[in-house]
């Protein structure tokens, strides 16, 4: 499976209002400028399907966006993954774990879950990209193109697709799917801020990679290295 595109859910979150629900657990934000760091969780029930960070250190400088995929493991030991951390201490404990491993706090969260992706792309329905008509699901799942995706090109072309009067007209229903579905501490101040940046600057703005490493299979399982400094390296790479 490709990454899951962490702009399409903060596009739909930006072109809503505050999904936050009472009694969050983690802290609210309250200023009205772009959070230096949102990091969003896509969950199947229990199950963290990936872990995506946008970052905006650079008033002028690009949107960093980083997919983890679930399989890395955390330490040097090699006896924790991403997905089995989460399982076992929940988001605020991965939040503050990934906070030491990219050196840079993490401002706020987004946690969604596969049924609201879902619905949210029945609301949309069909969206253009790479040259053919396809789906907010199949875009995240990689189903809409045969072979390998450049990360970079992929998410300047959904930030565009969704950028439409077609995608705006369904607001309203997006908002619903959100508030109802959504758990996050992100106020539509900082939404509109984000969003006031992609339509000013373009898609062009964003940048986007995975932390690298190196893959292995054991006992049918894959799993990622990831040198310690890859971190924050990775970190320098999307928002220089």
């Amino acid at each position: 499976m490709q990454p899951i595109k962490a702009l399409a859910v903060m596009l739909f979150v930006l072109l809503c209002v505050n999904t936050s629900k009472p009694g969050s657990a983690l802290a609210r934000q309250d200023n009205d400028e772009t959070p230096e760091s949102v990091i969003i969780f896509w969950t199947d029930g229990t199950r963290l399907k990936a872990v995506n960070l946008t970052f905006s250190l650079n008033r002028d400088g690009p949107i960093g966006i980083i997919s983890v995929p679930v399989y890395t493991w955390l330490d040097s030991r090699q006896s924790t993954t991403v997905a089995e951390y989460y399982l076992k201490h929940g988001p605020q404990k991965l939040i503050r774990r990934m906070e030491t491993l990219f050196g840079s706090s993490i401002t706020a969260y987004i946690i969604i879950d596969q049924k609201a992706l879902v619905n949210v792309s029945n609301v949309i329905g069909p969206i253009y990209m790479a040259g053919r008509h396809t789906t907010l699901m199949d875009v995240f799942e990689g189903n809409y193109v045969d072979g390998p995706v450049n990360l970079q090109d992929e998410i300047r072309q959904l930030a565009g697709a969704l950028l439409t009067p077609a995608v705006l007209i369904k607001v309203p229903e997006i908002i619903w799917v959100f508030c109802k579905e959504v758990d996050s501490n992100i106020t539509p101040q900082h939404l509109a801020a984000f969003y006031r940046v992609i339509r000013h600057r373009g898609p062009d703005v964003l940048q986007k990679k995975a932390v690298p490493g190196q893959d292995c299979v054991i006992e049918n399982r894959k799993y990622r290295r990831v040198s310690p400094g890859t971190w924050q390296q990775t970190l320098m790479d999307v928002t220089s």
